[in-house]
């Protein structure tokens, strides 16, 4: 047998190397394919990482300038787009600082998954996660929304179991910071220029309930320079300047007695240039159209006599009242027209009357009304309307009764300009009456008054029209239900609610103490609160007063902008009495004076995703609760945004 033999066939190895060759690259192909696929995704870590460390540092410079979870959340996803990651991989939010110092820090995580080509050949998973996580913060603080400007008195001071809550941001003192037992002040930052703060019971926290450690710097004055403040405060020049609108100068004209005796008001109203027809009870007088006015002196309405006069006629008609228009006793109507009333008008107990639209000019009626004032309009009788859209120039201002109605035009271009009555009231409103301006937002539409809104009748209801500006020369104060009507209210004295007792009521079928949305207040201080814990305040909320709820516009001239107090008057801060229950929304800004409350009274930004900004000399909590965040400015904080992490 020729070739090899069989035992050295059996002990020749080259074939089990083959083999074994055959066998192990598969699997080195695999191992190779994994080191590559698994040093792919670790070159993806590296990448995502340097995205989340700029997408945490933009999310925090965001942050500090808005205040807001979402200025974080846009920020990030923004950079991770400009870096290729799609925004739904990036997510920006606060969370606690990993140094577990109690702050709160901006953290962002990108998070992706890679697709493995090669390494599910051998049984791995085909996708790898990869994710980076980044943490950045402000240093040195953050932005004020409590600031209490003053290097003397009480800086912030809480008493009697307050709680003051401002999560998005800072509080802020020039003095110091008291948080005595039984009181909290939840805060993202807290800073200090005098003493340290007292907090004994460890009232300072931060949002997340450790406590806050607060830093000495001095506060600054967020607003200082915004223009919202200047155009607010501005415009008190105007309101200074106004006067009285001129009382109408009318010729003497023929009186006309409307009796159940016809010969004689026929006769008189022939006189006049018009006709009457009786038709029992009533008197229907018909005045043609003419180009020159009709002259009327002392009008008399008989017991039980309804009156029609000239309720057909047009808006361009004149009619001019030598002497004082005495309406008593009936229902009268008057139709549209242009009316001069001389010596005013005066509505006596049980009468209806009516007037259509047109333009209307009172002077001072020569007796007094019921508050012992000489006024354009003394109304003490069951219901006084004037159509609309309607001009009204009241040189003494009016007086409403207790349990009388009052309504001023319709639509919203209407125009308003009250004088002050002999006692220096422009308008009084006694209990359980109702008044009702319509709107002057339209058109050459205005509302002024040169004298004070006094509308401290208790259980009546005003309704102010909505108007750019609401100019008042002296004080407005109201101790009942107050509908504000959109637009800037500038005052020259001091605004009061409830200071004189009083509270809520029914207006338009809802509890009502203030009500004003798109509304800012502004007062220079001329007069102060003049008696009681509000005396020397230029805004005060009485004790009890409720259900106040004002909201500052959030566009034009004064946006976020609620309260603005003196700026050139020192110390003419404003009260809260005990009880008081307000939201407000917006800032509210006292810079040289300080913001009280006293005990049991509230102080909120009302619905929710508003904005209460509290700034005064001085800021003074006791025995309610307080809610805060930005609206305007804010950009106090002096440190930088720095990664920690």
């Amino acid at each position: 047998m020729s070739g090899r033999p069989i035992r050295s066939i059996l002990h020749d190895r080259r074939g089990s190397v083959t083999v074994l060759a055959a066998v192990l690259l598969p699997l080195m192909i695999g191992v190779a394919a994994l080191v590559l696929e698994f040093g792919g995704g670790l070159l993806t870590k590296v990448r995502l990482q340097r995205v989340a460390d700029i997408a945490a540092f933009a999310g925090a410079t965001a942050y500090s300038r808005v205040n807001t979870d979402a200025s974080i959340s846009s920020a990030a996803k923004m950079v991770g787009q400009l870096n290729g990651v799609a925004a739904s991989a990036v997510t920006g939010q606060l969370a606690a600082s990993p140094k577990g110092d109690g702050t709160q820090v901006v953290k962002v995580t990108v998070a992706v998954t890679n697709s493995l080509l090669l390494a599910k050949v051998i049984g791995f998973t085909p996708n790898l996660p990869v994710a980076a996580t980044a943490y950045a913060a402000v240093g040195g603080g953050t932005s004020a929304c409590v600031i209490a400007l003053s290097t003397s008195g009480a800086g912030v001071t809480l008493s009697g179991g307050t709680s003051l809550s401002a999560p998005t941001c800072g509080v802020s003192s020039n003095v110091s910071i008291a948080v005595p037992c039984g009181t909290t002040v939840t805060a993202k930052d807290a800073s200090y220029a005098g003493s340290a703060p007292s907090a004994p019971c460890s009232g300072l926290k931060t949002p997340s309930g450790g406590v806050l450690a607060a830093k000495q710097k001095t506060a600054t004055d967020p607003l200082a320079s915004e223009a919202v403040v200047a155009t607010a405060t501005g415009r008190l020049a105007t309101a200074r300047a106004i006067s009285a609108p001129a009382a109408p100068t009318v010729t003497a004209g023929k009186d006309i007695d409307f009796a159940w005796n016809q010969s004689g008001t026929t006769s008189q109203a022939v006189a006049i240039g018009c006709t009457a027809t009786w038709v029992q009870p009533t008197w229907t007088m018909t005045c043609p159209v003419s180009a020159s006015a009709y002259l009327f002196g002392k009008l008399t309405v008989g017991g039980g006599i309804a009156l029609k006069f000239n309720t057909s006629g047009n808006a361009s008609a004149k009619y001019n009242f030598s002497e004082k228009l005495a309406l008593s006793g009936s229902t009268l109507d008057f139709g549209p027209g242009v009316y001069s009333f001389a010596k005013g008008l005066s509505v006596g107990g049980g009468t209806t009357v009516t007037f259509g639209a047109g333009t209307f000019n009172f002077g001072r009626t020569p007796d007094t009304c019921g508050d012992g004032g000489s006024y354009s309009i003394c109304h003490t009788g069951t219901a006084l309307s004037f159509g609309g859209p309607s001009t009204f120039a009241i040189n003494s201002g009016l007086y409403v009764g207790g349990g009388s109605v009052l309504t001023f035009g319709s639509g919203t271009t209407n125009s308003y300009d009250l004088g002050p009555a002999s006692n220096g009231h422009a308008m009084t409103v006694a209990g359980g009456a109702t008044v009702t301006f319509a709107d002057a937002s339209s058109g050459s539409g205005m509302f002024r008054a040169s004298g004070n809104i006094n509308l401290d009748g208790g259980g009546s209801c005003t309704t102010l029209p909505a108007a750019a500006q609401h100019d008042v020369k002296g004080f407005f104060a109201s101790s009942s239900g107050i509908v504000l009507g959109a637009g800037v209210y500038t005052v020259s004295g001091h605004i009061s609610f409830g200071g004189s007792s009083g509270g809520s009521t029914t207006c338009n079928g809802q509890s009502v103490g203030v009500k004003g949305t798109d509304v800012t207040l502004v007062m220079g201080g001329d007069t102060t609160y003049p008696s009681g814990n509000c005396q020397g305040r230029a805004f005060c909320v009485g004790s009890g007063f409720n259900n106040v709820v004002i909201t500052a516009p959030s566009s034009g001239s004064t946006a976020k902008l609620v309260v603005v107090g003196p700026t050139s008057v020192s110390n003419a801060g404003a009260m809260f009495m005990g009880g008081a229950a307000t939201a407000f929304s917006g800032a509210f800004y006292f810079p040289r004076g300080p913001i009280k409350m006293d005990g049991g009274a509230s102080l909120n930004a009302g619905s929710t995703g508003s904005c209460l900004q509290i700034i005064g000399s001085e800021v003074v909590l006791s025995g309610g609760t307080t809610g805060a965040s930005n609206c305007i400015g804010g950009a106090t904080s002096s440190g930088t945004v720095a990664l920690i992490q």
